[in-house]
């Protein structure tokens, strides 16, 4: 499969990066949301600049952030790191590991121990 990436050649402007990450942002905060509301739990985030912590019951993390000079969106938890680039399909594991919504969900599931799968798109928000 032939996957294009935004970021290659500077296609992409920084105001364009910036939106895209501001949707991820947005859709880490309404899956949250709904996890919550799902599994009467306290899943929390914060903002610290280009920064996006989630935290669970337990107090362990996934950090979420921007990387603005290679236009990649980062992911950390417990579980592994992760670097994605923007695709055609969404922000894509540089590694191999699928796209952001998918991995996300994954290490939200293993840190709060229940099924968070993911809803939407981070184009969607």
């Amino acid at each position: 499969m032939m996957v294009r990436r935004f970021h290659d050649g500077g296609s992409m402007t920084e105001t364009e990066y910036l939106e895209k990450i501001e949707s991820a942002f947005a859709w880490i905060e309404a899956q949250v949301d709904g996890w919550n509301q799902s599994y009467d739990m306290v899943i929390e985030t914060g903002r610290h600049g280009p920064v996006l912590e989630t935290e669970f019951e337990s107090g362990q993390k996934i950090i979420t952030n921007a990387q603005a000079p290679t236009q990649q969106l980062w992911m950390a938890s417990q579980y592994g790191a992760h670097h994605f680039v923007l695709t055609t399909e969404g922000w894509l594991d540089t590694r191999g590991a699928g796209l952001f919504e998918q991995v996300f969900a994954s290490h939200a599931s293993r840190l709060a121990s229940v099924d968070c799968a993911p809803k939407g798109r981070t184009e969607d928000f």
